[in-house]
């Protein structure tokens, strides 16, 4: 028995040790400044981001470095997640530990102090006056009173004590402010979906890495459940289409959330600025039901996200939703041979019949604002910018697996009164394009240049020397040919603007050239669907942190404690001794204090006054 008391008195300091330590300032602030420190990490450094991306900003050392450290998914980590719940943790013991004595003090406010707690408070003052005791009491009352107090008054054994004081709710300001923290981290913990993370670190939740997927071959390993409290994911959605599943990108893979309804875009319209930068975009929305009934119809716009049982989605991002192509393509040096046709719809690989050359179309843009300096065109304050119309990117490989990028413009560009045709390309993807000005002749297409070429070439296989009069006879030989309604001042701009042309080939990658001549376009909207049901807890939370601040600093408490004593047999009256305080804005509360005593000592005739010690010496009357 005795051994079981030593065990339990051993064991109850560790334990009071262990609250101590969770409900201590110096945790709940270290806590804070960590996680401080990774919510400006996770605002700074774009999350959930492909990891090539990372790889190409920080280079092969600091990319794996970061991601060692979970810094591309900073609210998904372990760390993080356990650096909130240890402030939930701290911050609920600080509130249990000490809210039997503030709610103590708000209920009771002890009315008799001794001499040695009020010589205590941060100003007191002894007087002494010949009013007798009642007289002086009432009069100590009145003022106060009128200072907004309420006192309370106990007499015993021929002395009397006065208690006052105001902010009796002074301390509900802490309780708000720490309630709030908690409340707001245990909802941050909810909507952190730690299921899914448990999920992740037992390794029955393991994110898909191939991309090319369709929905349908994912395997089920990678699919959260539909009843997941709370979820994050994004989808491109092509006009004219429907999803039932988002998808949420975890690490160098993703994961696949499946949706309670069904998400249909019917139409998406994007409206830009005279600088040509996007001015807003909106999508019309049909929600389904699994069984196809209309749940909701509405517009999703930048920030006016269309919200269904609890499920938000919002309008993040747009791009092309597999726009049909029509091109044609001119053989390099291929002398009055129609061109040949393409056609295909964005993210499709096409073949150029049997040469053994792939297309791979990957983008479609519409509009194409640029400043006029950057074509060479003068700018003036009314139109700084051009728009050289739809564009589309592509990438070409030859039979030996070597490839370039280009951009293609569809509508010619005008220069000096020549109308170009203009291209792109580059053979890395890190490098700029470097750009190639076709002229076009008078019908706006490139045939004309493209018959001038093979002429040129077929000069030169002939044995001609390049020449200014080659170059001349030969251009006009093919004018005479396949325009011979073009004006002599045309025929100079167009023969200097394929000079320069030609010299812009030398290094052109491919023999073979693309023109856009039609295009159905399609959009794509890139939808964010979230549902976070702690999110209406997080703002009550809020406002609760807002309000217990305002309380702290504005609702000071001030105390005042009075002790009044007959002075003796041999003099008339009382003695009084009063102390008082306040936990905040003291500057005030001092200039506060010498006002109301002053007050009081004229009320009470008084005759001599002691004040406590001040930084600016002795104060006596």
């Amino acid at each position: 028995m005795q051994a079981h008391v030593d065990g339990l008195a051993w064991q109850q300091p560790r334990w009071r040790l262990l609250v101590q330590f969770l409900g201590s300032m110096r945790l709940a602030v270290s806590l804070l400044v960590l996680l401080a420190i990774a919510s400006v990490i996770g605002t700074i450094l774009s999350q959930q981001q492909p990891y090539q991306n990372y790889a190409m900003q920080f280079g092969p050392f600091w990319f794996s470095v970061y991601r060692e450290l979970g810094l591309y998914n900073v609210y998904r980590t372990l760390w993080y997640t356990a650096i909130v719940a240890f402030l939930v943790l701290s911050t609920a013991t600080c509130v249990t530990r000490n809210s039997p004595r503030m709610l103590r003090e708000m209920r009771e406010f002890p009315i008799r102090q001794r001499d040695t707690v009020i010589l205590g408070q941060d100003h007191w003052v002894r007087m002494a006056t010949t009013l007798p005791m009642d007289q002086a009491q009432e009069r100590i009352l009145q003022v106060l009173r009128a200072a907004g107090y309420k006192p309370r008054v106990e007499q015993k054994d021929g002395d009397m004590a006065i208690a006052a004081r105001k902010g009796r709710y002074h301390r509900l300001g802490y309780f708000l402010t720490h309630i709030a923290i908690v409340v707001i981290c245990a909802a941050a913990l909810y909507n952190a979906d730690v299921p899914v993370k448990w999920a992740e670190w037992q390794g029955t939740l393991k994110p898909e890495q191939n991309f090319d997927l369709p929905l349908s071959k994912i395997p089920r390993t990678a699919w959260m459940s539909q009843n997941n409290p709370a979820y994050r994911g994004i989808i491109t959605l092509p006009e004219g289409q429907t999803a039932n599943a988002v998808f949420e990108l975890a690490g160098n893979g993703y994961l696949v959330q499946p949706l309670p309804f069904r998400i249909h875009l019917q139409s998406f319209h994007i409206s830009y600025y005279s600088t040509g930068m996007p001015k807003d975009f909106t999508s019309r929305v049909v929600l389904y039901s699994p069984q196809g009934k209309v749940l909701k119809t509405g517009d999703v716009r930048v920030n006016h996200p269309m919200s269904y049982d609890g499920v938000y989605i919002y309008q993040s991002s747009f791009s092309d939703g597999g726009s049909l192509l029509h091109m044609k393509t001119y053989l390099l040096g291929a002398s009055g041979a129609a061109p040949g046709e393409l056609s295909g719809r964005v993210g499709q690989t096409l073949h150029a019949g049997n040469s053994g050359y792939a297309v791979d179309l990957k983008n479609f843009n519409l509009y194409n604002i640029v400043p006029k300096a950057a074509v060479g065109e003068k700018a003036t304050p009314d139109h700084p910018t051009l728009n050289l119309g739809p564009s589309f990117t592509y990438i070409i490989h030859n039979p030996n697996g070597q490839a370039a990028e280009f951009k293609t413009y569809m509508t010619p560009m005008r220069r000096g009164g020549q109308g170009f045709f203009v291209q792109g390309y580059r053979e890395a993807l890190g490098d700029a394009y470097r750009y190639i000005y076709i002229p076009t002749g008078p019908n706006g297409g490139i045939g004309l240049f493209m018959d001038y070429l093979a002429a040129l070439q077929s000069a030169a296989r002939a044995g001609a020397n390049a020449s200014q009069a080659i170059f001349t006879e030969t251009f006009q030989q093919v004018v005479a040919r396949h325009a011979p309604g073009m004006s002599t001042t045309d025929q100079s701009r167009f023969l200097q603007a394929g000079m320069q042309t030609l010299v812009q080939l030398h290094d052109y990658p491919m023999p073979f050239i693309l023109s856009l001549s039609s295009f159905d376009h399609r959009w794509a909207a890139g939808l964010q669907v979230t549902k976070w049901p702690g999110t209406i807890v997080i703002y009550w939370g809020c406002v609760a942190l807002v309000l217990g601040i305002f309380i702290l600093f504005y609702i000071p408490q001030k105390r005042i404690w009075l002790r009044l004593r007959p002075r003796g047999q041999e003099s008339e009256g009382v003695e009084l001794l009063l102390g008082a305080s306040a936990d905040r804005n003291r500057l005030d509360f001092t200039k506060e204090f010498k006002r109301w005593t002053g007050t009081l000592e004229q009320a009470l005739g008084v005759d001599h006054a002691e004040y406590k010690e001040q930084k600016d010496g002795q104060h006596t009357r």
